[in-house]
């Protein structure tokens, strides 16, 4: 994400209007295309949830109708309206986003889009999860989630082909205010939350933003529950009116039970209730995160600008935990293992990027040039008990809890270390008034070192990788956009299993390739943004079983991912917001050692679709009055990656909201899954199933001075 967090205007303060969107310094002439000088920026708030513009798709503040390619945005209004806490629940309404594994609620979710699964997380353009999964992400410093279907390769480098996730955080403004919130609901769930910003001078030089939030709760899930700790200070100085640096940061404590979900008998769900807890209560993990992002933003004239970027991370993981591993003949008697986890890790990334307008005849061309390095350790200390020798067993119907604790006999503890160049060029082309065109491509060049302490065994690997994309738009008119686009990826296979594989050879990197073509429409001027697509994605070299060598694994397998969505956000009256959409996916292998070809993959629904409106009074006694109401669905999944027949079963859940807001105060109520409903998003085997929350309710207060 390119970022000149902007100089928001004075105005009165109320809770849906504050803005962060504008230029870098003093307003300038307009460039040599006409357009806004504002090529390098973070997007602030938009009205509703409207989402013509994303930074996501071209590293600039380019309309969506112009670029060949989808972002589907959740904006600051939604995350709000839905009490969403962590990024998990805030996905919920993004069409055809499917969540696979939450490791035991140990970090951000690993999720698909367009059937492709991946966990790639990026906050403002730079990734944010390369050393270590960070703790599952809280929504309070967040301004939008832009969620970028398809290939990311030749902007993003290493990454899968279905899309990637582009976190966008609050940004100072010149505008002084404090809010203050609580949120409190069922499982005894409590949170208290701060933002407050302004300037720190009287020349309105130099901008801060504070978030906060602290709080704890229960769940649902028997013995498990966590408490959290977040703070995010933004510091930004307007070095002269085209030059601004801004330091930013964020910390996280977070302490969690790790659990795995419930089991299935006999390939079927519905045996264990979903509030049966199959660990160890008090078995507490505790995570870390600290993240210090520093941006340099200088515009050299309406035309050209420039950002240079550098973000640190380090984080810990360390805790104890009993998981389920298998179970016995009598389908009741789960085996599990004690589990001892000691992680660390610690990133380092450089980016610099410039932007620039100009014209060649009657073809308008933007630009962009870029050059990032990143670095990471990562280091894993896993002691594991051996469950055949110490079964460390529990009764699923009646369990007993508090048993002796095996020995920690297994053990593995490992060091990777890697490095990662890029650079990268991109070519939107205004073509003619109807036409416009993107050509980018983005080389690589990746090192990777894996040492396993415990065996001695080493592996390194370089690899070198160019990663190109291209894009066409035809506008018959200004409200439609048809649009087609070719896209690459490369994705190096990293981990244990790369470093210990057959003779420790390194693993082929995945390659995707993938093609799309659809529409776009923002009917009512723009308030609507409506999108159709098809897509076709094919990915080689995936993990597959090596047949010579039972437990290894080599690159030789294949998948496709296939099929077609339908996307709508923003407005359908000055009332009536809504988001929502339908994905059909049709994902399955088409090359492996062991399943047999057309075999589906894990947690991928063929059909997928979430609605959410909501309705507010815009005049008289009940201005600022909203009520809404939402809906998330998906079909049958493959419960386990082994093609034994098990399936995830199909589900409907319904949500309601109601608030009422005024400039400085806003009430809300929120109830998730209003029927009760019982349903599973996502599973690794039959043994590891994750369970949706019951009936659940919340109520927010926020207030702003």
């Amino acid at each position: 994400m390119l970022g000149t967090p902007a100089l928001a205007q004075d105005r009165s303060i109320t809770l849906e209007t504050l803005s962060v969107e504008g230029g870098a310094g003093s307003p300038i002439d307009g460039d040599v295309l006409g357009r806004s000088v504002d090529a390098i920026s973070l997007i602030g708030p938009t009205p509703g949830f409207r989402s013509d513009r994303a930074v996501s798709a071209t590293k600039t503040n380019t309309p969506q109708r112009d670029v060949p390619q989808v972002v589907t945005v959740v904006p600051r209004e939604l995350i709000t309206d839905i009490n969403a806490t962590r990024v998990d629940r805030a996905f919920d309404y993004v069409p055809g986003l499917t969540q696979t594994n939450n490791f035991g609620g140990l970090g951000t979710f690993a999720y698909a889009i367009r059937g492709v699964t991946t966990a790639e997380i990026y906050r403002n353009g730079l990734a944010a999860n390369r050393g270590g999964p960070p703790p599952l992400i809280d929504t309070q410093n967040i301004e939008r989630i832009e969620v970028l279907r398809g290939a990311g390769g030749a902007l993003f480098g290493r990454s899968d082909p279905g899309g990637l996730v582009n976190i966008i955080t609050k940004q100072p403004t010149t505008t002084r205010f404090v809010e203050m919130g609580g949120l409190w609901g069922s499982f005894e769930q409590f949170r208290g939350t701060v933002d407050a910003g302004g300037a720190l001078n009287d020349e309105g030089t130099l901008l801060y933003r504070f978030n906060f939030a602290a709080g704890r709760e229960n769940s649902y899930r028997d013995f498990v529950g966590s408490d959290r700790l977040f703070v995010a200070p933004v510091l930004s100085w307007q070095i002269t009116p085209d030059t601004r640096l801004t330091v930013e940061t964020s910390v996280t404590r977070n302490n969690v039970i790790v659990d795995r979900g419930v089991v299935a008998v006999n390939k079927q769900l519905g045996f264990v209730p979903v509030t049966r807890f199959l660990g160890e209560p008090r078995q507490l993990t505790r995570q870390s995160d600290e993240v210090l992002p520093v941006r340099l933003d200088h515009r050299f004239d309406a035309d050209w600008q420039m950002r240079l970027a550098a973000q640190f991370n380090t984080g810990t993981l360390k805790g104890e935990s009993a998981e389920g591993r298998g179970l016995l003949s009598d389908n009741r008697t789960v085996l599990r293992d004690r589990n001892y986890r000691d992680y660390s890790y610690d990133t380092a990334i450089g980016q610099a990027e410039i932007v620039g307008r100009f014209r060649t005849g009657d073809i308008g061309h933007t630009v962009l040039f870029g050059f990032d390095h990143e670095n990471f350790d990562n280091r894993q200390l896993y002691l594991r008990s051996n469950f055949n020798a110490y079964p460390y067993a529990i009764d699923i119907y009646a369990p007993r809890y508090g048993q002796p604790l095996p020995p920690l006999t297994r053990a593995s503890n490992t060091l990777e270390s890697v490095s990662d160049t890029g650079f990268y060029a991109q070519d939107l082309v205004d073509l003619a008034p109807q036409w416009k065109a993107l050509a980018g491509v983005r080389f690589d060049v990746f090192e990777r070192f894996f040492r396993q302490r415990v065996t001695g065994i080493n592996a390194e690997d370089t690899r070198a990788a160019a990663s190109p994309r291209a894009g066409l738009v035809y506008q018959p008119i200004p409200e439609v956009s048809l649009y087609t686009n070719v896209s690459t990826s490369f994705r190096p296979n990293i981990g244990t299993d790369a470093g210990l594989g057959a003779q420790s050879r390194p693993f082929a990197p995945e390659t995707g390739l993938g093609y799309e073509g659809g529409v776009k429409v923002e009917p009512f001027g723009g308030a609507l943004v409506l999108t159709a697509a098809a897509f076709r994605i094919d990915r080689q070299n995936v993990l597959t079983a090596d047949p010579s060598n039972s437990g290894f694994q080599i690159a030789a397998g294949g998948v496709r991912s296939q099929g077609f969505e339908f996307t709508a956000a923003g407005q359908l009256t000055p009332e009536l917001k809504v988001i929502g959409g339908y994905t059909f996916t049709d994902a399955f292998i088409t090359k492996d050692n062991v399943l047999p070809v057309g075999a589906p993959l894990l947690n991928i629904p063929e059909h997928s679709g979430t609605m959410l409106a909501v309705y507010e009074v815009q005049g008289g006694l009940l201005r600022g009055l909203g009520i809404g109401g939402g809906v998330r669905a998906a079909g049958e999944r493959a419960g386990d990656a082994a093609n034994s027949g098990f399936k995830l079963p199909p589900y409907v859940v319904a949500d309601a909201l109601v608030y009422y807001k005024t400039d400085n105060f806003r009430f809300g109520f929120n109830v998730e899954n209003v029927f009760d409903t019982v349903y599973y998003t996502g599973s690794v085997s039959q043994f590891r199933v994750d369970t949706g929350s019951p009936r659940r309710f919340t109520g927010s207060l926020l207030v702003r001075f």
